[in-house]
C-alpha cells in the first residue's frame, strides 16, 4: 500500500519533511507533477478546441495557494476518482 509520511524536520521547530513510499518528496517533484497534470489537462481538454486545458488546473492551484485551502468552488467541477482515496494520514487506498 502506498502512503505519505510526515516527519519532523530539523531546520526549525515546525519544519516538516514529506515522504512518499519512504522516499523524500522535493519541491522539484511537486513541480514535475504539476507539469504532468498540465500536459494531461491539455490532452484531455485541448485549448485549441476551445477548452481551458492546463489553464483550469493553474486556476485551481492558484486558488489553493492564495487561500491555503482546497477549493470547494463548483467552478472547477472536480470529479473525484472513485477508485482511490487518500486518508488524512496519507494512506492511499484503492476502492473496489
Amino acid at each position: 500500500m502506498s502512503k505519505f509520511r510526515f516527519v519532523k524536520g530539523r531546520k526549525k521547530p515546525n519544519d516538516v519533511l514529506i515522504f512518499y513510499n519512504d522516499l523524500p518528496v522535493k519541491m522539484e517533484d511537486v513541480a514535475k507533477l504539476c507539469l504532468m497534470f498540465m500536459k494531461n489537462e491539455d490532452n484531455l481538454y485541448p485549448p485549441e478546441q476551445g477548452f481551458k486545458g492546463a489553464k483550469l488546473f493553474k486556476e485551481y492551484m492558484y486558488e489553493t495557494l492564495e487561500t491555503r485551502k482546497l477549493p470547494k468552488n463548483s467552478k472547477f467541477k472536480i470529479k473525484k476518482n472513485k477508485r482511490t482515496h487518500i486518508t488524512n494520514k496519507g494512506v492511499i487506498r484503492e476502492i473496489l
